[in-house]
């Protein structure tokens, strides 16, 4: 912790210092994750505080000489911080003995370009490493701004790649091997090569698979022209797919109906450390969601369709809390940008087993609604339940 103390205060010192995130919380009570960041108040150079605690936020201005009492108790309840500076990026893991353990790295991000109270966000991909990329994806124009036709959708990567950024202390072994399931255009995945491999210099293995052939061969062009020698694009079926390497993360993205529940049962059964699924359309549930008591409400097609998609997704969270992960469901972009707004995000716990706790719970409610959802048949198929 001194050593981290001292990193910071020299940061301050200097004004180099960008901003540092908390994450990976020890506690499911605590704050999931704090950012601090300058700003200016009164033409003075502050602190701010932004706490994410569900899903909320909570700002606290703080001064200079406050840093010191304002952050102990944030550097003893997370697991992992993240300090940015213009001279290097700092990566700190905190095991469970508050040992910490501190990786110089390149700095990634440049200096705010404001310090205003409601200055403009730093981006993860706001840097100038990152233009190449977001120039052939057509993201940002040549003058090196994001298009305004374009935005919602930087805003969507940055916002993927924050979670992506969370989940990083679980992906310690190199090289880094992820399945991207149902990858589609592959903005995301190109972002998370790019992030993992140009920002934060980690060695991975990225294949996106799909069951479109012009998509796959437009996206595999891509990845060489960007020269990304490592994410490579495959035509195939999620429920076929096989690997006889380890996984270390699976990713699916608006995979439709139970497509998303064909790779949740991959990722568990190749036992992957973090799975990361932004789920779409929900038919298998609502084509049997049935309770006598909430009938009033079921007999209203659009109330039983939003019913139907928030249970499924709340089931498929208690089964992998059932398998052994640590699960989070989280508003992924705003509703008034894409309504396929929920991430399911589940990291594996060491020494990981079958919570029969859990899976009762998900037993009981599944009766209750009268459900024989595709993914516990499938877990219990490979054992895993």
């Amino acid at each position: 912790m001194d050593e981290f103390m001292t990193l910071l205060n020299e940061a301050l010192g200097k004004k180099t210092f960008i901003k540092c995130i908390w994450s990976n919380p020890r506690t499911k009570d605590h704050y999931q994750k704090v950012i601090l960041k300058p700003i200016l108040l009164k033409n003075e150079l502050a602190l701010q505080l932004a706490k994410t605690k569900d899903n909320k936020e909570y700002h606290e201005n703080i001064a200079l000489d406050e840093v010191p009492s304002k952050l102990t108790d944030l550097l003893t309840g997370f697991k992992q911080v993240q300090l940015y500076t213009t001279s290097n990026d700092y990566q700190c893991l905190i095991n469970k003995k508050y040992k910490w353990h501190i990786k110089k790295q390149a700095p990634s991000l440049t200096a705010p370009t404001s310090l205003s109270h409601n200055r403009q966000k730093q981006y993860i991909l706001d840097t100038t490493s990152s233009q190449d990329f977001l120039k052939a994806l057509g993201l940002m124009d040549e003058k090196g701004q994001i298009k305004p036709s374009k935005y919602d959708k930087y805003k969507q990567i940055n916002r993927y790649l924050e979670f992506v950024s969370d989940c990083t202390s679980y992906l310690d072994k190199e090289p880094i091997r992820i399945i991207d399931f149902g990858c589609g255009k592959s903005y995301l995945t190109f972002a998370l090569y790019h992030y993992l491999t140009h920002i934060l210099n980690k060695k991975v293995e990225v294949i996106g698979l799909d069951l479109k052939k012009d998509v796959i061969a437009f996206c595999e062009d891509l990845a060489r022209k960007l020269g990304y020698t490592h994410l490579h694009f495959q035509v195939g079926d999620i429920g076929t797919y096989t690997t006889d390497q380890p996984i270390d993360m699976v990713v699916s993205l608006h995979a439709c109906n139970t497509a998303t529940d064909a790779a949740l049962e991959k990722a568990v059964g190749w036992g992957a450390k973090v799975i990361l699924a932004v789920p779409c359309c929900h038919h298998e549930a609502y084509t049997q969601i049935n309770n006598d008591t909430l009938s009033p409400i079921l007999k209203h097609g659009i109330l039983k369709e939003r019913i139907a998609a928030l249970v499924t997704d709340g089931l498929r969270a208690q089964l992998l809390e059932s398998c052994g992960y640590e699960v989070s469901v989280m508003e992924f972009i705003d509703m008034a940008h894409t309504p396929k707004n929920i991430l399911i995000k589940a990291l594996l716990k060491r020494n990981a087993s079958v919570s029969t706790a859990s899976y009762d719970a998900y037993c009981k409610i599944a009766k209750m609604l009268h459900l024989d959802l595709t993914l516990e048949r499938s877990l219990k198929s490979i054992d895993k339940l």
